[in-house]
């Protein structure tokens, strides 16, 4: 089985990972984190992805690898790119298609809100869940 983590950062998306870790470790399991990076600076900051003064997407990537290490040592990290026009709809597209190239079995979500019923725009775990590919883990907690 493989199980993929989307992870952004926030704390949502680290309680998702530490869940997917022990879900990985009790079974053995392949564990891969992606996490999707603009190109774009003004993306970038909307998402708190900016420290100091410019945006590096590598530099990015880089602390978002080292908090993954931290939580789940001997995961996988992948990252994405997504352009400047890209919303939370790209970003939900790009972990989708990396769920069907890996072949996942469970996709791991840390979301305010995906899954409701009334479902906001602004929400990249509810695009998420709505693949038929693989099984979603939704942590709203």
């Amino acid at each position: 089985m493989t199980y993929l983590v989307a992870f952004d950062g926030t704390d949502r998306s680290e309680t998702a990972l530490s869940r997917a870790v022990e879900f990985a470790d009790s079974a053995d399991e392949r564990l891969v984190v992606v996490s999707v990076l603009p190109t774009d600076e003004d993306l970038a900051a909307e998402y708190g992805l900016v420290e100091g003064d410019t945006y590096d997407p590598g530099d990015a990537a880089q602390r978002l690898r080292t908090r993954v290490e931290n939580i789940a040592a001997d995961a996988e990290f992948r990252t994405e790119s997504v352009d400047a026009y890209a919303g939370k709809g790209r970003i939900a597209t790009e972990i989708r298609e990396v769920a069907r190239e890996l072949d996942a079995d469970v996709v791991f979500v840390g979301s305010d809100n995906a899954g409701r019923v009334v479902q906001p725009v602004t929400s990249v775990g509810g695009a998420v869940a709505g693949g038929t590919d693989y099984d979603v883990f939704i942590v709203r907690s």
